[in-house]
């Protein structure tokens, strides 16, 4: 089984409903390649600094 989203990109986001998680999964067996970025992405919304590249495609929101 891989985990995928519908548009075959990450979700790397807060958590709206519980205060304080940051969600990063459905990589689809690219994390291993893209761990670095989606770590520091994930940082940097977990400690609320301007991360160095736009979050917006990778919202959980954007399923809604």
């Amino acid at each position: 089984m891989i985990d995928i989203t519908p548009d075959a990109n990450p979700v790397i986001s807060p958590v709206d409903a519980i205060s304080g998680l940051i969600l990063a999964s459905g990589f689809s067996g690219h994390g291993f390649g893209t761990a670095p970025a989606a770590g520091g992405l994930a940082a940097d919304l977990a400690m609320g600094t301007r991360p160095i590249v736009d979050p917006a495609p990778y919202t959980l929101s954007r399923f809604r």
